[in-house]
Order: structure tokens, then C-alpha cells, then sequence
């Protein structure tokens, strides 16, 4: 596998496996479907909420996510001396911070992680 495909596969893990889950767990407490206290209570409390409201919120809570994914790349990219981040698959093997022009970067425009492998790309 090339390096270009091994950053691509992490991409898509990233995404679907962290980005994606966390919007969904969003999606499950605003509809009903998660069932610990702290998601009822959650639900509870939407409930009350516009459809404006509940939009302005589900728009904060994607950008933060997104925040949070960035600030973990950027981390990444900042102290490579310190951290490393291989990803690998059959013989193939590379670090994800030597083989990107910048990871948190990957995350956005219309060629970026989020619009090619997210469920969620309205923003994007």
C-alpha cells in the first residue's frame, strides 16, 4: 500500500470511526435512542428547545468535535519529536506526520477527510 493510501485509510478511520460516532451519539441523545440518566436528562432538556435552537446547537457541538480532532492533529504535527503516529497495513508502514503536508489540515476542504469519508458533511 502507498503512503498517500495509508494516510487515506487513517483518514477514513478518523472519521468514521471518531468524528462520525460522535455526532451520532449527539443525534441519539437529541432523538431519544441513548438511555443512560445523563442522555435522558440531556433529552429532556432539548425537548424544550426550538428547531433553531436545537440547530444552533448541533452546530456547536460539530465544530467543537471538529476542534477537537484538529487540535489533536495539530498536537501530533507540533511535536513529532516526541510523538509519532504509524499506521500500517500488511508490509506497508509510515508515519502519518512525515508522509501529510500538514494532518490537521487533512481535515477540511472539498477533497479533505471530512467531505470524502464522513456521514456528516454539511459543512464542508
Amino acid at each position: 500500500m502507498t503512503n498517500d493510501k495509508l494516510l487515506e485509510k487513517f483518514g477514513q478511520i478518523l472519521m468514521t470511526e471518531v468524528r462520525d460516532k460522535a455526532i451520532e451519539k449527539y443525534e441519539m441523545i437529541v432523538s431519544g435512542r441513548m438511555k443512560s440518566a445523563a442522555a435522558i436528562e440531556f433529552n429532556k432538556q432539548l425537548s424544550a428547545l426550538s428547531d433553531d435552537q436545537l440547530s444552533l446547537i448541533r452546530e456547536v457541538v460539530v465544530n467543537s468535535i471538529d476542534d477537537a480532532i484538529h487540535n489533536f492533529l495539530w498536537v501530533i504535527e507540533q511535536h513529532e519529536d516526541h510523538v509519532e503516529l504509524i499506521c500500517s497495513e500488511g508490509a506497508s508502514k509510515a508515519n502519518m506526520n512525515d508522509i501529510s503536508d500538514g494532518l490537521s489540515g487533512e481535515i477540511y476542504t472539498e477533497n479533505g477527510w471530512i467531505a470524502l469519508f464522513s456521514k456528516y458533511k454539511e459543512n464542508y
